[in-house]
């Protein structure tokens, strides 16, 4: 079960960082075959949409982290008396 979510994970992220690549470089075609200027919108899409792979990616990582943990606290540290 845990190799099928990283490999959605992997999946979803690949997936959305090729599409916002093909957004982007058609915008920068359409610009420059045109003589206009980048939309500002797509600028905020990118910045949005990479904060969202982000948040996803680190969610994944923490709590496939969190689920191996053999220690007696929440820190991972199998020597560590925090709890």
């Amino acid at each position: 079960m845990e190799l099928m979510k990283s490999i959605t994970v992997f999946v979803l992220s690949v997936g959305l960082m090729g599409l916002l690549g093909l957004i982007v470089v058609d915008e920068f075609i359409m610009a420059s075959e045109f003589g206009g200027e980048l939309d500002p919108n797509i600028i905020e899409l990118l910045q949005m949409a990479i904060t969202g792979v982000v948040g996803i990616v680190a969610g994944f990582l923490a709590s496939s982290s969190s689920n191996g943990s053999k220690s007696k606290g929440g820190c991972g540290n199998p020597e560590c008396k925090c709890s």
